[in-house]
């Protein structure tokens, strides 16, 4: 069976059985979840007798899962749900080979109903639609090399799920492609990713996956070296989809960086912790980016050379200090903007709509920050209220 694509909502539920600590727990009344498939490819027909699973959670600890057939709507229904805080839910479907479902769903307190909707897609094996939302690289010094942990989230703008058209074994299809620059070493591609998910290609390697319609829905992480001459040290990526932005986090440890498409935005946490952060926008295909290095390394800011795959300064970020450094670039967005010459930036009849989605994105990091009690609250009041208050602020410039 195909993975379940929710593998981030399965994150969420993690996240949720640390913030609900374990305490006990008053019986709770039944729940029920009512839902509806619906296909989200324009025209296109429900088929009939969609299997529908329902996996619960409690924690982390999987429960039995519950199957209902959809009915000619698409409709269906659990019930005799628990509905206490440790418990979550995601309802799944399998359609055409591929596996769609709902991310995770969670009774309040004294909510007994949850509705939701499990999206299905035709699919198509046109790239046409598929473009870069974010990528993040994420260096650090080592023993004379960069250790570059760069991570790609891939979109979907289209209405169909796109499965590629290149065979490579059994039923399974390249879809997305990326390589390393030239001189990379110890390539590592997503140590955690499920076995013959990855090829390599001629040029780099190519996803198995498909791409589900909407923004950021697969992402890959690829894991490298490259030797570090303090005289200068270059970094060149060419872009093979439409890229809309490039964020670049580089430890704090003398070593600069300077590149003619992208803006140093300052330094973001502190100690062994802290990151410059440099971000650029709106690269096309076949646009090159390159990114040059120079100078020496301060003592005692070095890092071993990591043995392969994603270094554990990498790891840390992603799994959580990545999404405050990424908050502080949200709010820089408007400033990048501002800078960029005018004749640059086309007009448009939603102003703020690119801003608002990666504010809206940012809270929402924030507030799971805080519900996993990784973030203490004066720093979660101060920082949401400052996204909130951007936030309103071009909601009311996009009404002048």
């Amino acid at each position: 069976m195909k993975r379940i694509l929710a593998s981030l909502a399965l994150a969420t539920l993690f996240l949720m059985a640390v913030a609900s600590g374990g305490a006990a727990q008053t019986p709770a009344p039944q729940g029920i979840i009512s839902g509806q498939v619906v296909n989200g490819t324009a025209g296109a027909a429900l088929p009939p007798g969609l299997t529908v699973t329902l996996q619960g959670f409690k924690g982390t600890e999987f429960l039995p899962s519950q199957t209902a057939t959809a009915d000619a709507e698409g409709r269906f229904q659990f019930s005799g749900l628990e509905t206490g805080s440790d418990y979550s839910y995601i309802a799944y479907t399998e359609y055409l080979g591929i596996q769609y479902g709902t991310d995770a769903l969670k009774f309040d307190s004294g909510q007994t109903q949850l509705d939701a909707t499990v999206f299905i897609y035709e699919t198509t094996t046109s790239d046409e639609a598929i473009s870069i939302s974010r990528i993040h690289y994420i260096i650090t010094v080592s023993a004379g090399m960069l250790a570059v942990d760069e991570v790609q989230s891939f979109s979907n703008s289209g209405d169909r799920t796109y499965i590629g058209a290149e065979p490579v074994a059994g039923a399974r299809r390249t879809t997305v492609r990326f390589a390393p620059p030239p001189q990379a070493q110890d390539v590592q591609v997503d140590e955690g990713a499920d076995t013959g998910r990855f090829v390599q290609t001629d040029d780099g390697f190519a996803d198995t996956l498909p791409v589900i319609p909407g923004q950021s829905t697969l992402q890959v992480i690829l894991s490298y070296v490259i030797p570090y001459d303090p005289a200068s040290t270059r970094l060149t990526t060419t872009f093979l989809y439409p890229t809309k932005a490039v964020n670049v986090f580089l430890s704090d440890s003398g070593v600069e960086m300077s590149s003619e498409r992208m803006i140093r935005m300052g330094t973001m946490g502190a100690g062994a912790q802290a990151y410059i952060g440099y971000v650029g926008q709106d690269f096309a295909v076949g646009d090159t980016l390159t990114l040059e290095f120079k100078g020496a390394a301060k003592a005692g800011t070095t890092t071993a050379a990591p043995a392969g795959g994603m270094s554990t300064t990498g790891y840390i970020l992603i799994a959580g200090g990545l999404a405050l450094l990424l908050m502080a670039l949200a709010l820089a967005y408007p400033a990048l903007r501002r800078r960029q010459p005018s004749a640059a930036v086309e007009p448009t009849s939603a102003p703020c709509d690119d801003e608002c989605e990666e504010l809206l994105a940012a809270i929402a990091d924030l507030d799971d920050l805080f519900e996993a009690g990784d973030l203490d609250e004066e720093t979660y009041r101060r920082r949401r209220q400052a996204l909130k208050a951007r936030l309103l602020e071009i909601q009311a410039e996009a009404q002048e």
